[in-house]
């Protein structure tokens, strides 16, 4: 579209990208709740598991920061996952106070399930576009959210969780 191009959409009909976003996110998000029916704590909790098996730090309060969950919410969370065995906490030897969060076997298992049944609402959500268009919408909204490679990145999982523990080492 070159520059003396009419708009696609007459501006008063214009939605704003806020507008748009909310109305995918809430078709995304309500998909996702119901694929993940069962699981104590929904999409939040299946977030938590997610975290637990990407990052390096798992102690409660680094997961509650890289979430921004407040921790009442995230304690809330991991009894719900412990209480079906998920998920276990061990009190760190180091530092007594600190607890350290593992999924289970079962918990992985889970997670995989899980994450599959996310991929077919992601799917299914995108699905409203041609494949390739799907596809092109996918990589351009990894790119604007800054996720890609070469976009700044968000702080290493191992300054968050010395950050979160008070033991940061990098002299800040």
């Amino acid at each position: 579209m070159g520059s003396t191009d009419p708009p696609l959409i007459a501006p008063s009909l214009r939605l704003s990208l806020g507008w748009a976003l909310t109305a995918l996110l809430r078709t995304y998000q309500k998909h996702v709740e119901k694929a993940l029916e069962g699981l104590p704590g929904g999409s939040r909790a299946f977030l938590v598991m997610s975290l637990v098996e990407r990052e390096t730090c798992h102690s409660q309060i680094a997961i509650a920061e890289r979430l921004t969950l407040d921790k009442t919410t995230l304690t809330y969370l991991l009894d719900g996952l412990e209480k079906i065995k998920l998920i276990k906490r061990t009190t760190d030897p180091v530092d007594r106070r600190t607890r350290q969060i593992e999924l289970t076997a079962k918990g992985s298992r889970t997670l995989a399930d899980l994450s599959k049944a996310v991929e077919r609402v992601e799917l299914e959500v995108l699905s409203r576009l041609p494949r390739a268009d799907a596809q092109q919408f996918y990589e351009l909204l990894v790119k604007a959210a800054g996720l890609v490679e070469g976009a700044p990145a968000p702080p290493d999982s191992e300054e968050i969780c010395q950050a979160a523990l008070g033991t940061d080492q990098s002299g800040a």
